[in-house]
């Protein structure tokens, strides 16, 4: 017999926290931004046969915002905390240092915020001794993510021009600018995106 006020929640998901594994967020997010249908679905733990409703998950979409990120979590949380109310303070406590991370730090950041997050839940999922609010336990996860020698750290891709840009920069610049040899460029020659030589043809010839 089903309970009443079992939580709506997907059958993967209900699978991934009974057997003690790490919820996978995307699939949370997917099924929160698309529209799903109700199951009733079994899982059997041991000699133990748990009956629940569930939804079936759409196609995965990654998580790529801090509110995107509490929505997910928060709805994983109380699946979790409904499986396992022992866990209550341990669930509430890591959603508030993670959503600390995001207030602290750059949108930008964000995304490596995310990854992080990952990684420590699945440390503390193949940890029997380990709960997602010890924290000092993810020192060396912290550091391979957020200091800038660290093996997942990631630099903001616009910081970095591509090599087309690069390459279409260049270009313009050996271009002579046709409003500076009109005398209506506002730019000095150090700004304008191209250079500033003659244009003007001379026997068939740029004088440029």
């Amino acid at each position: 017999m089903y309970h009443h006020c079992c939580l709506e929640f997907h059958e993967a998901g209900w699978a991934e926290i009974i057997s003690g594994k790490c919820v996978n967020l995307d699939a949370v997010h997917s099924i929160i931004s698309s529209s799903h249908t109700i199951d009733k679905c079994t899982e059997t733990l041991g000699d133990i046969e748990i009956k629940f409703s569930g939804t079936s998950a759409a196609v995965s979409k990654k998580i790529t915002t801090a509110a995107q990120w509490s929505a997910a979590w928060n709805r994983a949380a109380r699946a979790i905390n409904y499986a396992f109310p022992h866990r209550e303070d341990e669930l509430a406590t890591y959603g508030e240092y993670i959503n600390d991370k995001f207030d602290r730090r750059l949108e930008r950041t964000h995304e490596r915020i995310i990854r992080y997050d990952k990684a420590v839940r699945i440390r503390a999922a193949n940890s029997c001794r380990v709960e997602l609010s010890d924290f000092a336990a993810f020192t060396n996860i912290y550091e391979s993510h957020f200091q800038s020698d660290g093996r997942h750290y990631d630099k903001e891709k616009q910081s970095t021009p591509s090599a087309s840009a690069w390459a279409k920069s260049a270009f313009s610049r050996r271009e002579p600018c046709h409003k500076w040899n009109a005398g209506e460029c506002a730019r000095s020659a150090q700004t304008c995106c191209y250079a500033y030589v003659c244009s003007h043809e001379q026997d068939g010839r740029l004088c440029a």
